[in-house]
């Protein structure tokens, strides 16, 4: 009986083995198409605040756009689990490419399975990848940061994982509108796909305290909403000393509602 239970327990291993190693080929073969495609049409423009911490580490940034998680996989040399709005996980090619990358799919029906699936991730020294806003940017006035969603901090404080703020900045009229139909509603996404495109990575920012605090969760959301958008300041300054892309005839749409993602 002892042997069979030995048995077993190597067959499992094996077979947890074999899907990490899938998952990792998946993951950085994606991640080198992505580079090959930002070294193409992009310029990229990266500024990192120092060495990052050894373990894990969440990198939460602004999303001006929907191609952000994107590029900064391009930017990350470990390997980090995006979590991405769960209608990506529905697409034919995309969705099984991340979910085969081992990225977490975020149901906004479903926050707790999404925050318990980032924990667990965190507890295994991985890495994670989140945009706080809880979809896309304000840009009516200029690239802003809304009000942040708790889940990035709340992961921080149960977990002891420094979160590194990360602020994003790109020519507002270089990117592409489109409607697309997200959980059964006409939603406008933003894609950049051709031009300036500057990312600042910021110190890491150490949280401690009760999750179960509210205004304590509360003040350090607010706390990592100025540290974001100072970054995404910075990046804006690098890219202002160069000429402004031409801007593009677009025909005025229709007004949908901005595209909601994590």
């Amino acid at each position: 009986m002892k042997l069979f239970h030995m048995q077993e327990e190597v067959k499992w291993s094996n077979e947890g083995q074999y899907i990490k190693a899938r998952e990792g080929l998946y993951y950085w073969a994606g991640v080198a198409v992505l580079n090959q495609f930002a070294r193409l049409r992009l310029t990229l423009d990266v500024q990192m605040g120092g060495p990052m911490p050894s373990g894990p580490k969440i990198f939460a940034g602004n999303h001006p756009t929907t191609t952000d998680p994107f590029y900064l996989l391009t930017v990350l040399p470990e390997k980090t689990r995006m979590m991405v709005n769960a209608d990506i996980f529905k697409k034919p090619f995309l969705g099984g490419l991340f979910r085969r990358s081992g990225h977490i799919a975020v149901d906004k029906k479903d926050g707790i399975q999404a925050l318990n699936a980032g924990i667990s991730a965190l507890e295994r020294g991985e890495n994670l990848g989140i945009f706080p806003e809880g979809g896309l940017s304000d840009i009516q006035e200029g690239i802003k940061v809304n009000r942040l969603k708790t889940g990035v901090v709340r992961m921080a404080l149960q977990a002891g994982a420094p979160i590194i703020p990360v602020g994003f900045h790109m020519p507002i009229e270089g990117m592409k509108f489109k409607s697309l139909k997200v959980g059964g509603e006409k939603v406008i996404s933003r894609f950049f796909l051709r031009g300036r495109y500057a990312i600042t990575l910021g110190q890491p920012f150490w949280v401690t305290g009760d999750v179960e605090d509210r205004k304590l969760v509360r003040a350090l959301s607010e706390e990592l909403r100025d540290r974001i958008y100072d970054l995404s300041q910075l990046s804006a300054l690098r890219l202002k000393n160069n000429l402004p892309l031409a801007k593009e005839s677009r025909k005025k749409k229709k007004s949908l509602p901005v595209e909601s993602g994590m």
